[in-house]
This record gives C-alpha cells, sequence and structure tokens, in this order.
C-alpha cells in the first residue's frame, strides 16, 4: 500500500487507537466505531482505491441500519466493512500480510474483541466476500491463501486440484516454488479422501479437502504459522468452503470460455473469407474499371471540341481520383479484417495506430488512453476489444459530427473497462438502433452482441446535441492451470 498516513502493520499507534482513546460514545449517541475504521483504512491506502472504500462505506451503514441498534449494528457493521475494504484492497493490488494483520488489530479495537476471534472474523467475511467472484479465479484463490498467510494462521499454502492424469498443483505461496514431497503426499491423500494427517499426531502439516458434489475436488495444504493445529483446521474449514465456489466458477468460465473460442474463431474465419473475396472480386472490379475509364479517355478524347476538352479532362480525372478512393477503402477494410496483427502484436500498439490512423484520415482530434496492462486478455476478448473500438470509430467519422473523440481503456484485476466518448450531435438511441436494424446496419448491434457474448456489458448513453458516451466492460478470466 501506499506510504501515506499510518501505514498498516508499523508498529505505530492506530489512528483508530487513537480515536478510542478520545473517549467512547455514550448509549444515547449513534456509534461511530464504523467511521473511525474508515478513517484508518482510508489514511492508508492511495488515492485511486478512495472511492471503492467509499462505496464499502455506504454499504456498511446500511448493514449496520439493518440491525436496528446503534451499537450491536456498528460492530457488525465494522466487521463487514473491514472484510469488504480488504477485499477491495486485494482487487487493487494494494494489500500485504501487514495490512492483514493490521486490520485485524483494528476490528479488535473497534468492537471490543480479543485479536484471535477478530482474525476469525474478519477471515470469514473477506474470505466469503461475493467480490471474490468478480475477480479472475486464480487472483481470488491468491487472495484467499495470502489472508491465510497474513493472519499467521499458515506459514505457507499450497493448493491443489484433481485432474484427469492425476493432480496438479495450482498455486503456493510463503514456501518454496516446489513444494516438498510432504506436501505433495497430503494434497494427494486429501484428494483420494484419506487425510495421512490423523497418522501423523501433532503435525504442523494441516490440509482441507474443497469438495464438488460431495467428493474432493481440490486440496488446501500448509504448514501451522503462530496459531495452534486446531484453530488453523477451523480457518481451513471456512477457506475450503469459500473457495469451492470459486473453482466451480472457474470451470463454468473455462467451459464457456471453450465455447467463446469456438464461436469467436468461426466468426474470424468468416470474416477473413470476406476480407479475401473483397481483394478477389469488388477491388479487382474497381482496378478493371478504372482502367476502361482510362482507355475510353483516351478513345473520346481526340472527338471533344478543344473549347471543352479542359472541362472533358477535369471529369475525368475527378472520376478517376473517385476509383482511386474506392479502391484504398476497400483495401483498408480488407486490410481490416485480418485478426493475425492483433493477436500477435501488443493490443497497445495496435490500438494507438488504429486510433493514429482515424485521426488523420478523418480529420478528427482523438485522444487514446491506455491504463493497465490489456495484453494479458485471451485472444476473442483482444478482438472483441479492437473490433468495438473500430466500429465504434468508424461511427463517430460516418454519423457524428464530431471534433473531438476520446478512447479510455482501463485494464483492471478483474475486467477491462473501455469508453468512448465524441464531442457530436449525439442521437436518440433507441430510435437509432431499431432503425440500424431495420436496415440491416449491425454495426452497433452486433458490436453490443459481440461484448456480451463474451459476458460483458454494454452500453450507449446519448441525446440529440451530444455528446455520445459508448461504454463496455468484459470480465477477466485466467485459467487455474
Amino acid at each position: 500500500m501506499a506510504e501515506a498516513g499510518t501505514p498498516f502493520g508499523s508498529g505505530a499507534p492506530l489512528p483508530l487507537t487513537r480515536a478510542l482513546e478520545s473517549g467512547r460514545t455514550s448509549p444515547g449517541e449513534p456509534a461511530q466505531r464504523l467511521e473511525r475504521l474508515h478513517a484508518y483504512f482510508h489514511e492508508g491506502c492511495p488515492e485511486d482505491v478512495w472511492p471503492a472504500l467509499a462505496d464499502v462505506l455506504l454499504r456498511a451503514r446500511t448493514v449496520r441500519n439493518g440491525f436496528g441498534s446503534g451499537e450491536v449494528g456498528d460492530h457488525f457493521a465494522s466487521i463487514w466493512y473491514a472484510g469488504s475494504a480488504i477485499v477491495e484492497l486485494a482487487a487493487a493490488l494494494e494489500l500485504d500480510e501487514a495490512d492483514v494483520r493490521g486490520a485485524a488489530a483494528a476490528v479488535a479495537e473497534a468492537c471490543a474483541l480479543p485479536l484471535p476471534a477478530a482474525r476469525f472474523l474478519l477471515f470469514t467475511q473477506a474470505a466469503g466476500h461475493p467480490r471474490l467472484l468478480e475477480l479472475p479465479p486464480l487472483v481470488a484463490v491468491e487472495v484467499q491463501l495470502n489472508l491465510l498467510l497474513g493472519l499467521h494462521v499458515l506459514a505457507d499454502a499450497s493448493l491443489w486440484r484433481r485432474t484427469t492424469s492425476g493432480m496438479e498443483c495450482v498455486l503456493t505461496l510463503g514456501g518454496p516454488a516446489e513444494p516438498s514431497r510432504r506436501v505433495r503426499a497430503e494434497a494427494k491423500a486429501v484428494l483420494r479422501g484419506r487425510s495421512r494427517l490423523s497418522l501423523l499426531g501433532g503435525s504442523q502439516l494441516r490440509s482441507a479437502a474443497v469438495t464438488r458434489f460431495g467428493q474432493p475436488h481440490a486440496a488446501i495444504v500448509g504448514r501451522c504459522g503462530s496459531v495452534e493445529p486446531d484453530v488453523a483446521d477451523a480457518f481451513l474449514a471456512e477457506a475450503a468452503a469459500f473457495l469451492g465456489s470459486i473453482l466451480e466458477r472457474e470451470q463454468l468460465l473455462e467451459h464457456s470460455s471453450e465455447r467463446e473460442r469456438t464461436l469467436v474463431a468461426a466468426s474470424e474465419r468468416r470474416l477473413m473469407r470476406l476480407g479475401f473475396d473483397l481483394h478477389d472480386g469488388p477491388i479487382q472490379d474497381v482496378l478493371a474499371l478504372a482502367a476502361d475509364v482510362r482507355l475510353l479517355q483516351q478513345q473520346v478524347y481526340p472527338f471533344v471540341l478543344a473549347d471543352h476538352r479542359e472541362i472533358a479532362y477535369g471529369r475525368f480525372e475527378d472520376l478517376t481520383a473517385h476509383l482511386v478512393h474506392i479502391d484504398r477503402h476497400l483495401r483498408e477494410i480488407a486490410h481490416s479484417l485480418e485478426t493475425k496483427s492483433v493477436l500477435s502484436r501488443p493490443l497497445g500498439e495496435i490500438l494507438h495506430r488504429e486510433v493514429d490512423t482515424f485521426a488523420d484520415r478523418a480529420g478528427i482530434q482523438a485522444a487514446l488512453e491506455i491504463r493497465g496492462d490489456p495484453d494479458s486478455l485471451s485472444s476473442a476478448q483482444r478482438i472483441t476489444v479492437f473490433r468495438a473500438i473500430q466500429e465504434a470509430l468508424a461511427n463517430v467519422r460516418e454519423h457524428a459530427g464530431a471534433s473531438s473523440v476520446e478512447i479510455r481503456v482501463r485494464a483492471r484485476r478483474s475486467a477491462i473497462e473501455v469508453q468512448i466518448t465524441d464531442d457530436g450531435m449525439g442521437f436518440e438511441v433507441e430510435r437509432a438502433l431499431a432503425k440500424a436494424a431495420q436496415r440491416g446496419r449491425l454495426g452497433l448491434v452486433g458490436m453490443g452482441e459481440r461484448v456480451r457474448m463474451l459476458g460483458g456489458t454494454f452500453q450507449i448513453e446519448s441525446s440529440p446535441g451530444g455528446p455520445t458516451l459508448l461504454k463496455f466492460t468484459l470480465p477477466r478470466w485466467e485459467p487455474l492451470a
């Protein structure tokens, strides 16, 4: 996390401690623990996370109100807030072990709980948070295992998964990159439904099975940290229950991804075939027509009266120039249908080139901003982002009457977000989309369907007079193995 205020786990007096030392609220006053806990998290995190924490605070206040009792509601809302804040920090790559320990201490102080109880409550709230299901499964698994390490429940942890050929290590944290033979043997035993720990007595190695349809599907294995084995077992049991949902979602995403790749591959093959057909058909026809026009000019020119030759020459030149423009435009379309460069070159480079080309040819000021790393997208997602921006710019050029357009691409851990804003004349969204569909112009409609096919959201905001905002979001997905 950013080195602002009092960092978590620094050993310095916590902001919350100072606040609580100033005096407790009287029974007749609204409880303030939630706001003090928010101040603690807010003080130690970078500014780009503040909006997320503010949203968590609003929802935590709703939780507090739902209990109907200020004191009890404030206790539970504080725990809910702390767990949610931990997940938001993890999603923003702003969480480390010191943060987790500091958050547990803050919850203990806010709610007057023993530290072990605060740790367990914080873990169950964070590890089971619905926000984790919005993150790529591998990231969500990493967050949960890091919570176990940050709370010193485990000194190291690994997750194993059953495969058709045996088992594989999905992730290992806190220990050697290559798990020991003993850890591997324990994972294999858990996946077979017979843990070896009962035979080892007071072993510091602990494990838990992640079940699917009542059968072991994955296994968490790790060495005890600073807690007793039975405490570690309680944490692992909770972690295994929460990981079941994440792994189930991962399998659903994997199956969906296979269908997505099949559909997108078929679509791209059709587009590539269309590009070849354009090159071998209409483009060659335009070239032949241009040759015929030049021949006609040579044959007719001698028979044109001297007074009209300059006009006739100019008309033929205009016709030739128009054919050259059609030829260039068709070649651009054919080239844009190729996807090899989209997959083989950095997406940021391709988008910058596309935007620069648009600005040069359309005479419209265009600005592209890319935040994060968009190159970790799947092939289908890369193609969809490129095609959607390409289609949006084509609409700006042909219909918007705009003088400027802004494209913003933000790659988060959970999703990639794209916003395209132009200062054109605007339009009535529903009527325009309906007319486009009736006329067979499926650019925006097709773009939206393509985004939704990949599990994303698509939205257009506009009105007569402008501006127009097009935005879409695609969920990130990384396979566990």
